[in-house]
């Protein structure tokens, strides 16, 4: 039935989601170093913060996307701003979507280069082929990619910060005393603030991708429920890394890719299971933005579309020879800033502008 709860497709919608989400910064640790195990044990009030946004939002985003079925993936912006600051949200996302994508190229080349010796270019044009490839195959197979990888890096994640945990759970003890003697970059310097921005950048980013996601749902409830359950489960995986961080700070703050590290302490088989699960995370969040950068200007499949999306993985590549960590340090953060009006836009929207909206029809109503 059309309005009947499916699983498969809840869980498809919370895939998807996480894999959209997850990319390079929070695959390789280094989104979880900067904007949580910089706070310590306060970093859990950070990850509970940030919970209740993703999930919110998330739901909102597919859920506008089932309801509107708009033409063009950024006119989202339009419905929750008006014409003006929808307008400046939509080109300054598309920015921000082909900035994160140069960091996921970056992150990838690194990822290579750090575990296989391979040349840090030659990890990222792999990648960058990669991505244009499935770029070209359209945006339903993306879906379907992205919601069965989505749930395997979620478990590999939990998986690594959970034994890390376990092994080093004495060190959580002294985690501020350890902490202040380390020089580690922070996004923000206040706990609550950092859980706020964290989720704001990475919403932007998804944002328009999600609301197309959202157009092939069967129903409302499915988006609802698939927004929620991607938004904790992101969430959940991203507080367990984070303690496993914490617990062995003193030896990962200052490392490229911290989780490589984790994972090669426990064993040398786990290190190379999770330097290829840490590759389709990028992959999994690089193909999504580049596929709504080129569909925010040309029709999917389209001559254009394919050559746009050429010359956007030729310039990633160049662009992400810069490096990694640093390039994390400077776009996020101030993305988050921005990103912090989006979702001030989504939660207006969602709850008074929409009741202010039934309200004013039911006095029409009674007028007639």
């Amino acid at each position: 039935m059309k309005n009947s709860v499916n699983a498969k497709e809840i869980i498809k919608f919370a895939g998807t989601y996480i894999s959209v989400a997850i990319g390079s910064g929070f695959a390789t640790g280094q989104e979880v170093l900067q904007f949580f195990s910089v706070h310590g044990l306060m970093s859990i009030g950070t990850g509970i913060i940030s919970m209740a946004l993703f999930s919110f939002c998330g739901a909102s985003l597919l859920e506008l996307g089932y309801s509107k079925k708009f033409k063009s993936n950024t006119d989202m912006f339009i419905n929750y701003f008006g014409e003006y600051l929808g307008k400046f949200f939509k080109w300054f996302t598309i920015i921000l979507m082909f900035s994160s994508f140069v960091v996921m190229i970056s992150g990838a080349g690194a990822t290579i280069n750090q575990y296989y010796g391979i040349n840090q270019k030659i990890g990222s044009l792999v990648i960058v082929l990669i991505v244009v490839i499935s770029v070209f195959m359209g945006i339903n197979k993306v879906i379907n990619i992205l919601g069965n990888i989505g749930p395997i890096i979620i478990i590999f994640s939990i998986s690594i910060g959970l034994i890390t945990l376990i092994r080093n759970f004495d060190n959580l003890g002294n985690i501020n005393y350890i902490l202040s003697d380390l020089q580690i970059k922070a996004a923000t310097n206040n706990w609550f603030t950092s859980g706020i921005l964290y989720a704001s950048f990475n919403i932007t980013l998804v944002a328009p991708f999600l609301v197309e996601v959202g157009s092939t749902a069967t129903n409302k409830k499915n988006c609802i429920l698939g927004g929620i359950l991607g938004g904790c489960a992101y969430m959940i995986a991203a507080m367990i890394l984070n303690l496993g961080l914490l617990s062995n700070i003193q030896n990962l703050y200052n490392q490229e890719i911290p989780t490589l590290i984790l994972s090669t302490e426990i064993s040398k088989t786990i290190g190379v299971m999770f330097s290829i699960n840490l590759i389709a995370e990028i992959y999994t969040t690089a193909t999504p933005l580049l596929l709504t950068v080129c569909k925010s200007f040309f029709k999917e499949g389209t001559i254009k579309f394919k050559l746009l999306a050429i010359i956007g993985a030729i310039v990633g590549f160049l662009g992400g020879s810069l490096p990694f960590g640093e390039l994390v340090n400077f776009v996020y953060p101030f993305s988050g800033v921005v990103g912090l009006v989006l979702i001030l836009g989504i939660i207006f929207n969602k709850i008074f502008y929409n009741k202010f909206k039934k309200a004013r029809r039911i006095n029409i109503r009674i007028i007639k």
